[in-house]
């Protein structure tokens, strides 16, 4: 009875999922720190070759938090959100699977005592064979997701037809490429969470005109049906990043880990292929992009030429590494997620109808 008359008011629905998620994973996440300063084997390993700052102030700093963004995710989601929406369990799948992978990555690095962990190979193969797996149950659901067309937000929408390889490989680059570039974000106090929610806000939006026959047609942009109980996953994992944020801003009590930076990236990408709107996405998280391809650039750099472009990559090191204070770094990078989210969806609302 209750359920059902929380499923009927949508924003009561809203704001449990968010309350519920935050109280869940301020109390777990507060939880672990206590144990885990009473197991030091929990701190997260620096970087040997990162700032010097790092090594002197991070090294006693509790890692895997991102636990407990999944934990109180999911546990928020099996409580208020409908699980037996194929959208809905299919984010949870990528979800947990990627989570998993990246808590793998966190345990060797704690069992080795070592910034290395999950051979970056491996973690490719097999997050490329979970994606594949999850882009033929999208086709099960619905046929929108096997035309293998990617939606442009030009005039009243256009859309780039790909051969079936090419579009699962560019899924894959998507969800992969989300997921990755997130990581390399999550580096220092806080800087990842801030742009995950904005990043959040504005998939919520999205979400919401693609699953309303009247909006996505007014707006010129596809219309997935069911896919609106995706809202409340959004929020629910909204609620679990900002009790996480609660401990994370400088000085930082506890990390992320691989296993939220992976889960939370994986979830993203797979929400824009869901909704059909990966440019608008990429021009949202273009923050992740820029920390990604500071990262190619280098190594590639590095490899061809024997030189760095950057003083040190991701792209949040170089500006540390100029002499720029964490908060400082922080703030900007905060700052330049906001006008991206800001910029995407002013071309989705002024521009496409």
């Amino acid at each position: 009875m209750l359920t059902s008359f929380i499923a009927s008011h949508l924003w009561l629905k809203a704001f449990i999922c968010l309350a519920s998620s935050y109280i869940i994973g301020f109390f777990s996440t507060k939880k672990y720190i206590n144990f885990a300063h009473e197991n030091p084997k929990f701190f997260q390993p620096i970087r040997e070759d990162g700032p010097q700052t790092h090594i002197d102030t991070k090294k006693k700093t509790p890692t895997m938090g991102g636990i407990f963004i999944v934990l109180a995710t999911l546990a928020t989601t099996l409580l208020f959100v409908d699980i037996t929406n194929r959208y809905i369990l299919v984010a949870c799948t990528i979800f947990v699977t990627f989570a998993l992978i990246g808590l793998t990555d966190d345990l060797m690095k704690l069992f080795f005592k070592s910034s290395k962990g999950f051979r970056g190979s491996y973690k490719l193969v097999i997050q490329f064979f979970i994606i594949c797996l999850a882009f033929i149950w999208l086709g099960s659901i619905d046929e929108i997701h096997t035309n293998n067309k990617i939606f442009l937000p030009i005039g009243e929408g256009h859309y780039l037809a790909l051969g079936f390889v090419l579009y699962v490989l560019f899924v894959n680059v998507v969800i992969v490429g989300t997921s990755n570039a997130f990581n390399l974000t999550d580096g220092l106090d806080g800087l990842a969470s801030v742009p995950a929610i904005f990043t959040l806000c504005c998939l919520i939006i999205l979400v919401f005109a693609s699953s309303t026959p009247q909006i996505a047609e007014s707006f010129h942009v596809p219309h997935v049906k069911f896919c609106g109980e995706l809202i409340f996953f959004c929020i629910a994992l909204i609620g679990a990043i900002l009790a996480f944020l609660t401990f994370n801003l400088k000085p930082a009590k506890i990390f992320m880990g691989d296993v939220g930076s992976l889960g939370i990236g994986s979830v993203l990408g797979l929400i824009a292929i869901i909704i059909k709107q990966e440019v608008l996405f990429f021009v949202i998280s273009l923050l992740f992009v820029a920390e990604a391809v500071s990262v190619i650039l280098q190594v590639g750099s590095y490899k061809l030429r024997k030189k760095r472009i950057f003083l040190m990559a991701p792209l949040h090191h170089h500006f540390e590494k100029k002499g720029w204070s964490e908060n400082r770094v922080v703030k900007a990078f905060w700052s330049a997620s906001f006008f991206f989210c800001v910029f995407g969806m002013t071309i989705f609302l002024f521009f496409r109808k």
